[in-house]
């Protein structure tokens, strides 16, 4: 919902639908201005609404859970609503594991699966499933796996450099 979500949306779907249980994925990507509708629903169990100098306003005891990919972005006082959990970042074998898995259901065999998920954990700096499975879509029908794994591989670290500049 996160970056998708406009305020407009994210009041009627609770106004309409009274959810017990409210899950917003990447909720960083959620404007200020529509987190403090989150914030008064957490704080006081109250959602406003006002449009065209109407006020419609309903009590509602819903459960916020969200996750973010950084905290940098969110409000302090929407922050302390939370519960906040780190999680710890994979290593090679639960990487290895769940890379090869996604590849498979994107169509790629178990060889050029396993190819693309050992060469993103040795040659990205920060590897990532997401580099995986677009590495995967690039070169699914390419006759030479190995050549076109390396050459989205450098594609990725040029990219990447790019954007520190």
């Amino acid at each position: 919902m996160g970056g998708n979500a406009s305020k407009s949306g994210l009041i009627e779907v609770l106004f309409d639908m009274r959810p017990k249980y409210l899950l917003i994925d990447e909720i960083e990507h959620l404007k200020p201005e529509y987190q403090t509708t989150l914030l008064s629903l957490m704080e006081i169990g109250i959602l406003t609404q006002t449009i065209h100098k109407r006020i419609r306003q309903t009590q509602l005891k819903t459960w916020v859970f969200a996750t973010c990919n950084g905290t940098r972005k969110l409000s302090e006082p929407i922050l302390s609503r939370f519960r906040v959990m780190y999680l710890n970042k994979y290593d090679f074998s639960q990487f290895y594991e769940i890379a090869v898995k996604k590849l498979l259901v994107e169509g790629l065999d178990k060889r050029a699966a396993s190819e693309i998920a050992i060469s993103v954990w040795e040659k990205l700096s920060d590897p990532n499933i997401r580099d995986c499975v677009q590495i995967g879509r690039l070169v699914k029908n390419e006759p030479e796996i190995e050549t076109a794994i390396a050459d989205e591989i450098q594609n990725f670290k040029e990219y990447a450099s790019q954007g520190k500049e």
